[in-house]
Parts: structure tokens; sequence; C-alpha cells
């Protein structure tokens, strides 16, 4: 049986260097993704490398980064895995370059012609060491791999980044340039540090006879956890099992994917995806059931990959809400301020059915968060259960007074949701801010006005939660984090009273147009009592803020018992 793949230690200056055969990403990988620390943890490791050497030591020393994927073609080597690292050794290297230049312009030509791009004689044509993939292509080519000093702007969110890891490669640079006595010592230097990333950084490159071999050798990497993202494998294999005339189509669904990486953790869509049709999974199964689900029902690459672009535009209003009820609009940011993403393949179901009643469902779903996570405390992983359950349900059936029913039936008794809010405290400085900013609104009634978000607005402790020495009530811990003895201010004003006395703290709290603050600065003193009071008048006004919808209350009646 003849091989299907061939595993070698290869150098990156091996990789780069090869004549008869460049290395190109194909267009179905994710563009450049790595921010400043991975860049930092990237360069460090290999300055931290070449200052731990010596002249003895380092012929024999390696640095390894990993393992690489590539497909043997007849036009040279397609990259599957190992692209954020090669690239960021090539910006390194056109950092290496560019310094070499006036110090010696032979090396820096040499630097350039062996591992960046050599040029042809005759017809002057460049053959470029690295092909990145459609959206990075021409910008990393005139940003980092030609060397005639032009800095073309960065249009996207990955040449941003590009232009930022080879910013933090020159400042690095520099900065160690200037701790060396003359030009001769510069010049070793960066020559020494070339020598170091072409010859001693490392990778085991897997070379496959075809993306079909690659595809299986991806996932067996990543089975031995060597860190593939469910995206990128996703990825491979709907385009393995894709036709030719479908490439395209579903190329381009994941640039309009990953396009939005910005505002959307991919990956955490995927999984929120996945939950929205068939119920909870974890991250680490998460690959593996999307395929066996696709290979099971022989659904085409195409059809899945357009399913997952609809749900991905869906996803990206739900952070990014649109809609004409400015109600949803306001729960949507209030359930992002809350960072309750575990609601998001719910409404996820919800909205990829339409947008009918689709407000019904976000509000039903934030009073269940608000009183089941936030007030009553359960367990996270209940209540995951129960939100995830009502998530494939809704897909699948189709009824939404069934969910919301379901939804009422499994929350907490309301004794349990009044006898928790009368205790209410410890709160997460997000739900904290976001109750008292409801309860404000609620105070103004109709008045028209904008209630800061955060960062605009934070959370303050009226009696403060590092009181000054010999002011330390004695049941301190029972009382700093009641909501009675929370209230909202402005940055600029908390800054000045964190920890001052009730007297000193009330005048500026009376500067305060919020009418929450205002409240408490018309008191004279502040004790324990005067939390008590608080905590029983904030108490009413939570448990009639977060009451059951009627929307909800109608659907329990006409699906009296829904649980899982």
């Amino acid at each position: 049986m003849s091989m299907i793949y061939e595993p070698a230690k290869k150098t990156v200056g091996e990789l780069l260097g090869d004549v008869a055969k460049k290395t190109s990403v194909p267009d179905y990988q994710r563009d450049y993704s790595w921010t400043e620390n991975h860049v930092d943890y990237f360069w460090q490791d290999v300055i931290g490398f070449m200052r731990s050497q010596n002249e003895k030591s380092l012929p024999d020393a390696e640095y390894f980064i990993g393992s690489m994927v590539r497909v043997d073609k007849a036009d040279g080597y397609e990259l599957l895995d190992g692209q954020q690292r090669l690239a960021t050794v090539v910006i390194l290297l056109s950092a290496i370059r560019d310094s070499l230049f006036q110090l010696n312009s032979r090396a820096s030509f040499k630097t350039q012609e062996r591992w960046i791009a050599e040029e042809d004689d005759r017809t002057s044509e460049k053959r470029f060491s690295l092909t990145l993939s459609t959206y990075d292509r021409d910008y990393f080519r005139r940003r980092i791999q030609e060397e005639n000093g032009v800095h073309p702007s960065p249009a996207t969110n990955s040449q941003k980044l590009i232009d930022a890891a080879r910013g933090k490669m020159d400042s690095e640079i520099l900065g160690e340039l200037k701790n060396l006595p003359d030009e001769k010592a510069r010049e070793e230097w960066l020559l020494l540090l070339r020598e170091v990333v072409v010859n001693h950084v490392t990778t085991v490159t897997v070379t496959c006879a075809s993306e079909h071999d690659a595809a299986g050798i991806f996932e067996t990497l990543n089975d031995r956890g060597l860190g593939l993202s469910t995206v990128d494998l996703l990825r491979n294999f709907v385009l393995r099992r894709a036709g030719e005339p479908e490439r395209n189509e579903i190329i381009s669904i994941w640039g309009e994917v990953l396009g939005e990486s910005n505002t959307v953790d991919v990956d955490e869509f995927l999984r929120h995806y996945w939950t929205s049709r068939h119920g909870d999974i974890k991250s680490q199964r998460l690959y593996r059931a999307i395929r066996k689900h696709i290979e099971d029902n022989n659904e085409s690459s195409l059809l899945f990959m357009r399913d997952l672009g609809d749900a991905h535009a869906a996803y990206v209003r739900l952070l990014k809400p649109d809609f004409i009820e400015n109600e949803t609009n306001e729960d949507l940011q209030n359930i992002a301020d809350l960072k309750a993403k575990m609601l998001y393949p719910l409404l996820l179901s919800g909205l990829t059915r339409g947008e009918e009643r689709f407000h019904s469902l976000v509000r039903s779903a934030l009073v269940f968060y608000v009183r089941e996570a936030v007030v009553v405390k359960r367990n996270g992983s209940q209540l995951e259960k129960i939100v995830f359950s009502a998530a494939s349900l809704l897909h699948s059936d189709g009824e939404l007074d069934r969910v919301l029913s379901k939804l009422r039936s499994e929350a907490s008794a309301d004794s349990v949701f009044e006898a928790s809010v009368k205790e209410l405290k410890g709160l997460e400085t997000s739900a904290a801010r976001y109750i008292l900013r409801e309860i404000e609104i609620s105070m103004r009634n109709q008045e028209e006005t904008d209630i800061a978000r955060p960062p605009r607005i934070h959370v303050e402790h009226i009696y403060p939660q590092k009181p000054k020495n010999g002011e330390r009530w004695e049941r301190h811990g029972d009382y700093v984090g009641k909501i009675g003895n929370l209230t909202l201010l402005a940055r600029r004003i908390n800054t000045s009273i964190k920890n001052s006395k009730f007297e000193l703290k009330r005048v500026e709290l009376a500067k305060s147009e919020l009418f929450i603050t205002k409240e408490v600065a018309a008191l004279l003193v502040w004790d324990q009592d005067s939390i008590d009071k608080r905590q029983v008048a904030l108490g009413i006004k939570i448990k009639k803020l977060w009451s059951w919808p009627a929307a909800t209350e109608q659907a329990l009646e006409k699906f009296p018992s829904q649980e899982a």
C-alpha cells in the first residue's frame, strides 16, 4: 500500500526556501488572525531561545513550533494547517530584511530572495514563498513581501492584524538594536536572529497526496490535542465533500461568516447554531457530531452551508440588533450586557423561524434568565439543559407557545423567586448594573432619557467595600453586597468618593441625575437599617419588573405542563 502522507521535520527556512514548489493558503482557510498577544508570545519564545544558546550549543538546538499539514499539488504546496505561524515567520523575516538594509544590503537582498520572494531575472516576476488566501493576499504582498517600503492602508481586520504584527516586530527589533554599541554589533545580531529563525525554528510537516488524505490527518491531529479548531475542521470537511461547481459559493459563505469575526466568536456561533437545532453539545464533540449528521443524512455541503450562512446572518442580528421594535433591540442589548450567552441558541431558533412574535420570545427568555440565573442563582448546567432543550423543541416543533410554557413551567416557583429577591446580594457587576438601570428607567415613567450603558455607568457600593480604618461594620459581609446597598454613578464621580463616609459621599451622590441615586442622597444617615428598608423597596420593583410576561402566562394555560 502506498503512503498517503509523509511526516518530516523541517525548518521554516526549508519550507519557505523551497525553490521547486512554493506554498499557498487555500481560499477557504481563515484570514490572518493572530493578535498582539499571539505575536508577542511568538517573539518572546524566539528571542528567549536565541538568548539561551551559544556558539557551541546553537548548531544542534531547535525551537519547535508545532505541526503543519500541507497537500502536495502539481503547482505547489497547499497549506491546510500552520498558516498563522508561517505568515508570522515571514512578517518577522521582512522586519529583519528591512533592518539589515542600511547595515548589509547584500544580506538584506538574500533574506528577500531566499525566504520571502524570489524574482525571475528574465521576466522580473516574483515567486512568493507564501501566498495567503484571497482577502489578505495582495495586502500581505505589498505590506510585507515587497521591499519597496510601501505601507498600504489596511482595509479589513485581518489586514490590520498583519500591519500590527509587522509594527510589533519592528518595535522589538529596534529596542534590541538600541542596546548594541555599534553598527557591526547590530549587523551581527540581526544575522544571528535570521540564522535562528530560518535554521533552528522547526516543525513536523505532514505532506499529503490529496485533500482527502489531509482531512484524515487533520482530524487525527485534532484528536491528539494539537489545537485545531472546529471551524478549521468543519471548513476542511465540507469543502472536501463538495463538488467543484459548489466550491465558490461555499467559500463565499465562509468568507461572510469569518468576515464578522470582530463581532461574532465563530467557534461559539457554531456551537450555538448546532445546539439551536439538536440540543446541547460540548465544544470538544461538536465537529464529530456535525460530520456524523451530514454523512448519515447524505446532506450536501452546499445545502448545509446555506443553512449555516442564514443562521449566521440571524446570529449577527442578535448581537447587533436592528429590529423595528425598539423593545426587542433593548432586550437583546440587555442580554448582551448580562453576558447571558446560554440564551442565544433559543433566540437563534426563534429568529430563523421569522420575526413574528419574536419579541415575546426575547422578553420571556430574558425574564427567565434574570429570575433563575441572577436572582434564584440556579445551577448553570440545569438552566442550560432547560434552555437548550427549548431551543431544539422550537426548531423541530415550531410552536412558540409550547416553548414559552416550557420556560415558565420549569422555572422556580414564585415563592422561591420572592424569597430570593428578599435576600438578593453578591451579584455580578453586570447583573447589578442591569437591574439598577432597569429600576431607574421604571422610576422615570414616560420621561424621555438616555440612561447610559457600560462602560459609561457603573455600580457604586454606598457603604464601601473597603471602608477606612475604624469605619468597618461588624456585619460588613452581610450588608456590603446587598442590592439595597448599591446604586449607579458615572465613573468620574466614583473615583473621588470611593471609600468616603456617607456624610461626604451623599454630597456627590446628590449631583447625579439618576433618580435611584438622588433618593439615596436625600437621606441623612446610611446604616444597616437604611439598607434593609431599601432592600424591601427595591425588591418590590424587582418582582414587578421581572414578573412573567402576559404571553408566557397565556402559553402556560394553553400548554399546562412542558417539562423535559
